[in-house]
């Protein structure tokens, strides 16, 4: 069943989305997704959504696709907590997410509502173990016992491959002999096991569970970067922890609100054209909680372009953006099968074997069982990459 939207401008009011709430009705958990990260419709819609879900279905806390370590910055502030914006955006965010205005304004939304934030994803721009350890020593210095020595050393095992994203540090995971990758596994491993089995006192409770999870983003980074090196590599670590992350949010919250990426958000595995295959984070919670899950992708329709990134060491977060038109819509994608304009679908109840087979990421199509791996379908009628806001 399809549904009219008016407007993608988050001000404005929200009866024309109400028919979302049915296709969510009864989830502790909704991810809404998008096509391609910093595209400006996108996140305009997802601001509407995320005002929908937490003034009208009382979801209580916000994740995003940005590193669950670092994030701690933005939650303390989103709470009230001192700080200006533009530091928060700049420590507390992965993947250049600091400089898109609209995500910006979903943080200066929630600030003060009494609603949670935090990170899911891996340390820094999924692969930076830089973003770990301020958080990790802050702590070792206030407990002591031993866990210095365990984090010096795991901090100096993944030096060996830490870079400021999962791009750059592959190609020196890349270049190290099993021995010294065996190594950097073993170091963050045990320290990950000593703050499990360490029993804070009350007053460093929440702290310490911010920490050891932050260090098990640790070791699902170091496992991500040996399942990339796989000759055959099943893409499963990462999005492991993200679904981990949102059970640990699920723990003090009581429905959870996740924007990620499509290919996160999505309930079955993803494939890119047999070169690797990802079990997306959708996937593993849509397993564990069943219709208390639900997958809500957002795509465009038409003409325009859409925002892309390449690797570059001198750049912020060590990403330099670029841009690509979109490809022309395939036939037998959910993008010709929604057909034109600003539209909402109900996917529940349709045949993800006869329904579109097709969906857009970024400038490419990838074959997906659309209707199996989404519940709703939120469609803008074209895109443009936002525009970075320069954060220090």
């Amino acid at each position: 069943m399809g549904f009219a939207l008016s407007t993608v401008d988050p001000s404005a009011e929200l009866d024309d989305l109400e028919p979302l709430l049915d296709v969510v009705a009864g989830a502790r958990v909704v991810a809404v997704g998008e096509a391609n990260h910093c595209v400006r419709e996108f996140g305009l819609l997802r601001h509407r959504v995320i005002r929908l879900l937490v003034e009208r279905a009382g979801f209580d806390v916000v994740a995003w696709e940005s590193g669950f370590p670092e994030s701690w910055r933005v939650a303390e502030w989103v709470a009230g907590g001192a700080g200006d914006l533009d530091r928060v955006a700049r420590e507390g965010l992965c993947y250049r997410f600091g400089e898109v205005p609209e995500v910006r304004d979903v943080l200066g939304w929630l600030r003060g509502r009494g609603v949670g934030f935090a990170g899911v994803d891996l340390p820094g721009s999924g692969g930076s173990a830089g973003a770990v350890w301020p958080l990790v020593a802050e702590f070792a210095e206030r407990v002591g016992s031993g866990l210095p020595e365990l984090v010096a050393r795991a901090r100096s095992a993944v030096a060996e491959y830490a870079a400021v994203n999962s791009g750059l540090a592959l190609q020196r995971y890349a270049g190290l002999d099993e021995s010294r990758r065996g190594a950097a596994s073993e170091a963050v491993a045990e320290l990950s096991a000593w703050l499990a089995g360490f029993r804070p006192p009350v007053s460093l409770r929440e702290r310490h569970a911010w920490v050891a999870h932050a260090v098990r983003g640790l070791v699902a980074a170091d496992r991500s970067l040996r399942e990339l090196v796989a000759s055959e590599p099943v893409l499963a670590a990462r999005d492991a922890y993200m679904a981990e992350s949102v059970r640990w949010l699920l723990g003090r919250h009581r429905r959870v609100v996740v924007a990620v990426h499509n290919g996160h958000a999505q309930r079955v595995p993803l494939e890119f054209a047999g070169v690797a295959e990802l079990r997306p984070m959708g996937a593993v919670l849509a397993e564990e909680l069943g219709p208390e899950y639900r997958a809500v992708g957002v795509t465009a329709a038409g003409g325009g372009v859409t925002p892309g990134v390449e690797l570059d060491a001198s750049a912020p977060q060590g990403i330099r953006l670029c841009s690509s038109p979109l490809p022309p819509v395939r036939e037998g994608s959910v993008e010709a099968w929604a057909g034109p304009g600003l539209v909402g679908v109900d996917l529940r109840g349709w045949d993800g074997a006869v329904g579109p087979q097709w969906i857009r990421h970024s400038d490419q199509y990838v074959a997906t069982p659309v209707c199996a791996a989404f519940d709703g379908l939120l469609q803008v009628p074209g895109a443009v990459p936002s525009a970075p806001v320069p954060v220090g």
